[in-house]
């Protein structure tokens, strides 16, 4: 007879078995087929295509670059959002008028539907939008720039809305960390003499590299998924010069049919993402070992 307390978790279980388990074992059959719905076939009934998929993604240059790429924008995008959401959390540490206020308004960007968010910047990075207006203001000259069209340019509208929507989450992770930090070795160095950065660097930011840890996962894991902007501002375009591994995958999906094809790419990519995630957990398990 089965347990009570196995029986009250087994529904649940069974059900996230079902989730998880059924459409990887799905992806990984279809990885080894080369089916197409186009075909007119049922996808368990693909011709077995052994392992060519993967060779095939191997030396293929588009999917290599959009991978190239995708970690282009995870670095640049995490780098502004860890610099800016440290900066912020810093200056919101201790009290002072309007504060709380001033926390609500600063989280409110990652409340936004990132289409929503993608959209504003659609417009803000127009050729004739405020980015180029203010430019221009600046300049002292009528300053027009296809943003979202030049292959050179187009990623930095999507690297600055995502680092607008996002720095207030990582803003968030860093202050509580702060806020949670021993503060009786902050108190004794100033008594100490220390100066306010060599007290940041030599007691606040160890003690804050686990929080720091986490939110680099946290924020590396959404970033490596962008797809939202990408595909409201440039398409992947202009040609292939801003396609993510996802806009890719999408292509490859949706455009194209090619499912098999896409399956092999998705395992290679969740492979990827896993070994992401163990190299910046491992340091974060030494500290605390």
């Amino acid at each position: 007879m089965i347990p009570f307390n196995v029986a009250l978790v087994l529904p649940a279980q069974l059900t996230m078995l079902a989730v998880v388990l059924a459409p990887t074992l799905i992806a990984i059959w279809l990885s080894l087929t080369d089916w197409q719905p186009t075909n007119g076939t049922p996808w368990y009934e693909a011709e077995f295509y052994w392992f060519w998929n993967f060779n095939d993604l191997w030396f293929d240059s588009r999917f290599i670059s959009s991978l190239w790429r995708t970690a282009l924008v995870v670095v640049v995008a995490i780098g502004f959002e860890l610099v800016i959401a440290l900066g912020l959390a810093l200056l919101f540490l201790d009290e002072w008028p309007w504060r709380k206020l001033a926390v609500s308004i600063l989280i409110l960007p990652m409340m936004i539907v990132p289409v929503d968010a993608a959209n504003a910047f659609f417009m803000l990075f127009n050729d004739r939008g405020p980015i180029n207006h203010l430019i221009g203001l600046v300049a002292g000259t009528d300053f027009q720039f296809s943003w979202l069209s030049d292959p050179d340019w187009a990623l930095a509208p999507i690297i600055a809305c995502e680092v607008w929507q996002w720095t207030p989450l990582m803003f968030l992770l860093l202050l509580t960390g702060l806020m949670n930090l021993l503060q009786n070795q902050v108190r004794a160095a100033l008594a100490l003499g220390a100066s306010p950065v060599r007290i940041f660097f030599r007691i606040m930011l160890p003690l804050l590299m686990p929080v720091i840890l986490v939110a680099l996962l946290i924020r590396s894991i959404e970033t490596f998924k962008i797809f939202d902007a990408v595909y409201i501002l440039t398409r992947g375009g202009p040609g292939s010069s801003t396609e993510t591994i996802s806009m890719y995958m999408y292509n490859g999906a949706f455009v194209f049919f090619r499912i098999g094809y896409i399956a092999a790419a998705g395992l290679i990519v969740l492979v990827l993402v896993i070994s992401l995630c163990l190299a910046l957990a491992k340091p974060l398990k030494r500290h605390h070992g």
